[in-house]
């Protein structure tokens, strides 16, 4: 019985020195959520789209400051024709220019409105890699959990192994009833199912990361989170009003940008305006001409225009008020999240009255696995105690990987710049691969 007690020990021992997520097959560095920003920022498709339509933007500025070109004329009179004499009258010539006046009153409504579409893309381009960031934030986060869910269920599978084995060398001596072991049995291949479930959910979550990483979906690779809350971000008043973020500045300058197409519509009421300024030399004399031509709005042309730019303006205003009611919505709902999160990873990790909660976790399944040694308890109720610590464990990162979430989430809400603020909200805090 002394023997195998020992050899119970060491297999149990020899649980907790087992790599448990195969990290000595991986010989790359642990990826971290400020990496995964880090190559969101520098190589994501959509964000190369996003500073595309501000360059698309910036070009329709620079048109609408362009004025119109002048239009250059040149008329012959009292030319002969092919074949024919001359008339008898003198031959005239003029040489005119006309310029259109039409841009130089329409200039400022048109650069008001292409510079508030300039502003709006940027901002769209800023919400876009709020939104990318996010995205890929949750999707190293799924990866963490699945990374930890794997851990302990391969742990568990081990710790069964041992189990299993102790169980039958006891049925071979004869002092242990054969139940225990077919029952150990059964359970340890309940937790083998269970790793490889775990084992399918984390390649597909690697697959999902390797979109943000720019990389093959198959490339082997482990994440690092911190193994501590992040801490509550210290946002500026201003920021809980929504005004920072990318997305309510973006609907405010559509506003801006629709009401400057009013004024372009009410402007085009008088088109085609233009001066024209040339000579005319006629039986050896040049004289000056200078003209102006302006259309005569007996119809008004432009009054659907006005409507439908009017109508547009409108719209813009509805849609800025139902962004700055969103806005206002997942800040109030991120901040509360984040502060319940908050508080209940910090009584998780609290140390300072004694152990903690995955050392109490621990502490459960060594008196259980030593009672059952003893013979004092049934092999059930080790059971029970094993799961009751891969419970845990897993419950322990999910409220601490959530509570990171809501931290980015909140900071995403109030229109902060998560790549520049999470260094500072991870002071102090260890990374756990």
């Amino acid at each position: 019985m002394r023997i195998l007690s020992l050899v119970f020990c060491a297999a149990v021992t020899a649980v907790g020195t087992t790599s448990l997520i195969a990290q000595d097959s991986l010989s790359r560095e642990p990826v971290s959520l400020l990496q995964v920003l880090d190559s969101v920022a520098a190589r994501h498709p959509s964000l190369a789209a996003a500073d595309a339509r501000v360059r698309a933007a910036r070009g329709s500025r620079s048109t609408a400051g362009t004025l119109g070109n002048p239009i250059l004329m040149y008329n012959v009179e009292n030319a002969p024709l092919p074949g024919r004499a001359a008339p008898p009258m003198d031959r005239e010539t003029m040489v005119t220019a006309m310029l259109p006046l039409e841009p130089l009153y329409q200039r400022w409504s048109r650069v008001s409105g292409a510079n508030a579409d300039v502003r709006a893309a940027e901002a769209d381009a800023q919400a876009e890699r709020q939104r990318i960031g996010m995205d890929a934030t949750r999707a190293f986060y799924r990866t963490a959990r699945a990374q930890v869910a794997l851990e302990v269920a391969r742990d568990l599978k081990t710790w069964l192994d041992s189990v299993v084995a102790y169980n039958r060398a006891r049925v071979k001596e004869g002092v242990a009833a054969e139940a225990d072991l077919i029952r150990s049995e059964l359970e340890r291949d309940r937790a083998d199912v269970e790793a490889t479930m775990q084992e399918a959910d984390l390649a597909r979550a690697r697959a999902d990361l390797t979109v943000f990483l720019n990389e093959e979906p198959d490339a082997p690779f482990v994440v690092a989170a911190f193994d501590a809350p992040l801490a509550l971000p210290d946002v500026p008043p201003t920021n809980r009003t929504g005004t920072a973020r990318p997305d309510i500045r973006a609907a405010r300058e559509r506003v801006a940008g629709a009401g400057s197409g009013v004024t372009s519509e009410r402007t085009s009421l008088i088109r085609q305006l233009g001066i024209t300024l040339g000579t005319k030399r006629s039986a050896g004399t040049t004289s000056l001409m200078a003209g102006i031509s302006m259309p005569f709005p007996l119809f008004d042309q432009n009054r659907g225009a006005i409507g439908r730019a009017a109508a547009e303006r409108d719209a813009a205003g509805f849609e800025l008020a139902a962004q700055e009611r969103i806005g206002r919505a997942e800040i109030v709902g991120s901040a509360e999240a984040a502060r319940l999160l908050t508080k209940r990873a910090g009584v998780l990790t609290d140390t300072s009255r004694g152990q903690g909660y995955l050392a109490r976790a621990d502490e459960a399944r060594r008196i259980a696995l030593g009672a059952y040694r003893e013979g004092a308890v049934p092999l059930i109720q080790v059971i029970d105690a094993a799961r009751a610590w891969g419970e845990a464990r897993v419950a322990f990162y999910e409220i601490l990987y959530a509570q990171h979430e809501s931290v980015v989430e909140l900071l995403v809400a109030e229109g902060v710049d998560i790549a520049s603020a999470l260094p500072a909200l991870s002071i102090g805090a260890e990374a756990r691969p």
